[in-house]
């Protein structure tokens, strides 16, 4: 698939059928069906049963659909989560390229036992935290498996420190720095360049649009995004 028709990337948590229903009817190019950080600890269980219903309903509209896990839960997530239909997965907080290479070889047992085409399954790396930043070029490189690199702002400044004001943004230079190990490793750059005090979570469309523009001008081909109205700003940026 083209980096143009991964333009918008709508996260939604996989216990929420009336969410997946309308990220479906979203326009969205990707869904990303979340089991990490949109659903409670109590209900992942349950999410994780009806994650194969999960990933039919949003594929109704024509979207992509993706799963999104993290290393601490990789195998049960994938169980739940890897059945024909699915496009691949989102690794969150990938710190090294270990946690890749863990993926790449339960996705390729899960194709084999499944009957999904080998090495059709794709992996996006999230990278949220310090070490798996410094390792931002180890990751993309762990397997062929691996498609696109994006950051997650709140975890990451978390790992690090608090992201200062005025002229020195640390954000700036973890955007600019993923965009180039993905240029040199062939991956695709996932991301926006938001300002205060939008982050991505709550930006209006009109906030969406031009964060999106920004971060296309740097080189982003594409972007993660949490509301069904930040989608069509996305994808007019991408056009």
């Amino acid at each position: 698939m083209s980096d143009k028709s991964r333009r918008s990337w709508l996260l939604v948590p996989a216990s929420k059928s009336e969410q997946i229903a309308l990220a479906a009817r979203s326009g969205a190019d990707v869904i990303v069906l979340d089991l990490v950080e949109l659903v409670a600890e109590e209900r992942k269980a349950a999410a994780r049963q009806g994650a194969r219903a999960a990933v039919d309903a949003a594929r109704a509209g024509g979207a992509a659909v993706f799963a999104q896990t993290a290393p601490e839960s990789l195998e049960a997530d994938l169980r739940a989560c890897v059945w024909p239909g699915l496009s691949g997965v989102v690794v969150s907080r990938a710190g090294s390229a270990g946690d890749i290479s863990q993926a790449a070889r339960l996705l390729g047992r899960l194709e084999n036992e499944r009957g999904i085409p080998p090495d059709t399954l794709e992996i996006v790396a999230a990278l949220e935290t310090a070490p798996g930043n410094h390792a931002a070029h180890e990751i993309a490189g762990a397997s062929p498996r691996v498609t696109g690199l994006t950051l997650g702002r709140a975890d990451l400044i978390m790992d690090l420190r608090p992201e200062p004001s005025g002229e020195i943004h640390l954000m700036q230079y973890l955007m600019q720095r993923l965009i180039i190990v993905a240029g040199a490793t062939g991956v695709t750059p996932i991301g926006a360049w938001w300002r205060a005090p939008d982050r991505g979570l709550l930006a209006t469309p009109v906030n969406t649009l031009k964060a999106a523009q920004r971060g296309r001008a740097i080189g982003f081909k594409g972007t993660m995004c949490l509301r069904a109205d930040q989608v069509e700003p996305l994808n007019q940026a991408y056009a």
